[in-house]
């Protein structure tokens, strides 16, 4: 009888890990149907550390059939650390010339089906299966985190969806 207690405690710890950990699946997966966000830098110059994204459509197209159509923008979310720690955030069609974009983090409306969390948005976005870049300097350097939130705005058929990508993390306090 003790052996059979054992074995159905066993039981329901697991199946509840099993159900605990499926709700940690990310929003968006990588795949041929997803842009992809991918973290090409992250550098620091002595009072500063840069971080650089480059967002690809890998399949352009007017939304149909599997293609997805053009970012119109790329937003992030900060923790309340990093969003005091900004000077400078910036987006680059060739990675050579950057455009400023303002440091204020709050609602975006055109994604508010999506979410209602404040965000910091490059409103520079992708053409054709190009890369854009984004790139965002802070005070103090951080580590990666590979599930910060981000979110893409498309066109009317692919429209707004969520994404984790590697980027900003917590301070690292060595």
């Amino acid at each position: 009888m003790k052996h059979f207690f054992k074995l159905t405690i066993l039981a329901s710890v697991v199946t509840a890990l099993i159900f605990g950990l499926s709700a940690f699946t990310p929003a968006k997966k990588s795949t041929a149907s997803c842009y992809q966000i991918n973290l090409i830098d992250k550098s620091a110059d002595g009072a500063n550390e840069t971080w650089t994204w480059s967002v690809v459509n890998p399949n352009p197209g007017n939304g149909l059939n599997g293609t997805l159509q053009n970012v119109s923008h790329f937003d992030m979310a900060l923790s309340p650390d990093a969003e005091a720690a900004m000077v400078s955030a910036q987006y680059s069609f060739d990675g050579i010339s950057w455009v400023s974009v303002p440091l204020e983090v709050e609602r975006d409306p055109s994604i508010r089906q999506c979410t209602t969390t404040d965000v910091l948005k490059f409103n520079g976005g992708t053409v054709g299966g190009q890369p854009t870049y984004y790139r965002l300097t802070l005070s103090q350097t951080y580590g990666a985190n590979p599930y910060a939130t981000s979110w893409i705005n498309s066109g009317n058929r692919t429209g707004c969806n969520m994404y984790y990508f590697s980027g900003v993390g917590g301070v690292n306090r060595d």
